[in-house]
């Protein structure tokens, strides 16, 4: 009786050519490889289990290819891919490290759902269409250094748990991160944001890195609203592009290491910080928003005060009255009697509530508009000397008289 041969121990499709391939719900126990190959038409790997690593490096996909629900059981290599058309990795599992770096995904791309076990590997990859990270969880290392994302990018509800790195990556769309929750170190130095950038409702429970993060344009927008920041935030501009205005809002935020949030020469002029505990937060050498119609009269305000919404008015006089105590205890002098004066003006000028029946007593009949009209707060010194003067022409006529 002559003996069976034995089976290969890898399953090589090496430089084959596929048309409409159909691999649904199939089972390889063996290592594999599709190097170099090429698949023309529909490709079907959904709920396909990969029970030995497999290799696609190289392979090119060249119409739509769905591999959702497929489960890898060992390390996946998918670097140096061409994706032409859309691919489809919705609910897939990777249990071992996912190698997708330097590929290129030139449609639709989905991801959403998709569980990573170990390392999810992107590195300078290049999403040329729309791509969905939405309520993925990333079990392992993620790693999207250099990878660029020509429209939007969708990391909404999105799990980060041992470490997240952006470095660098460029985000030329939206970019959504609602509801993310970053539970590791995650790094967003050099990265470029040029349109939405959305982090509302985010939970950050380690050290947020920004440092020499670039906002351009006007549409730039982060929404950090009610996000939660447990540990070190760091926001700094490129080299090169110090002071510019990035559009923030920083309201409501939850801070239990405030000594360890930094914002870097950064501009406030379009960063709104109402709700928010400034506490021991590090404001290095920030820029306000001026407001006053001649530049000799300007003076430092927040941005909360003059943008389209009206600010409750005793927020507002709070946040004025923790970014001086802020500023003081960092030893930053320049703004403390311009932020003073705002603080003034907001509670003599601003109704409180609908129905402030003291509103006219308040702003032309108390000792804030008394203040105010003999002396700035102590910051208009010349209107003393002004109102001195008044008061002595009127003592001089009243004693000709």
């Amino acid at each position: 009786m002559s003996s069976a041969a034995p089976s290969p121990s890898v399953t090589n499709f090496e430089g084959k050519v596929f048309q409409d391939a159909d691999f649904e719900g199939a089972l390889f126990q063996k290592k594999l490889t599709f190097r170099n190959a090429q698949f023309h038409g529909k490709t079907n790997f959904s709920r396909v289990k990969f029970e030995a690593p497999s290799d696609f490096t190289g392979a090119q996909f060249l119409g739509d290819v769905d591999f959702s629900g497929a489960t890898f059981t060992e390390p996946l290599l998918f670097n140096k891919i061409r994706f032409a058309a859309k691919i489809n990795f919705a609910r897939a599992h990777f249990q071992h490290d996912a190698h997708f770096s330097e590929s290129e995904f030139a449609a639709e791309t989905d991801f959403s759902q998709a569980t990573f076990h170990a390392w999810g590997l992107f590195n300078k990859s290049r999403f040329k269409a729309g791509v969905s990270f939405q309520s993925a969880c990333f079990r392992g290392s993620a790693h999207f250094e250099d990878v660029d994302f020509e429209t939007d990018a969708d990391f909404r509800r999105v799990r980060f748990i041992p470490f997240a790195d952006f470095q660098r990556a460029r985000f030329r769309g939206n970019v959504l991160f609602n509801n993310a929750s970053v539970e590791c170190k995650t790094l967003f130095q050099e990265a470029r944001f040029a349109k939405l950038a959305d982090f509302s409702d985010c939970r950050f429970t380690h050290p947020v890195n920004f440092s020499a993060a670039h906002f351009t344009g006007p549409a730039n927008f982060e929404d950090f609203k009610e996000a939660r920041l447990a540990d070190s935030f760091i926001l700094s501009p490129s080299k090169g592009s110090e002071g510019l205005a990035p559009e923030i809002r920083f309201e409501s935020v939850i801070l239990e290491r405030p000594e360890s949030v930094r914002f870097q020469n950064i501009s406030f002029e379009k960063i709104t910080l109402m709700g928010t505990k400034l506490g021991d937060m590090s404001l290095e050498n920030p820029r306000w928003p001026r407001r006053g119609l001649f530049k000799s009269s300007q003076r430092a305000v927040v941005y909360d005060e003059i943008q389209k919404e009206k600010p409750d008015p005793q927020k507002l006089a709070e946040l004025y009255r923790d970014i001086r105590a802020n500023l003081k205890q960092a030893g930053t002098t320049g703004d403390l009697g311009d932020l003073f004066y705002s603080e003034m003006e907001v509670r003599r000028k601003q109704r409180r509530g609908p129905h402030d029946r003291l509103y006219f007593l308040r702003r032309y009949c108390s000792p804030y508009t008394l203040l105010w009209l003999t002396c700035g707060y102590g910051r208009r010194p010349w209107r003393a000397l002004a109102a001195a003067g008044a008061a002595a022409l009127i003592y001089l006529n009243a004693g000709n008289g």
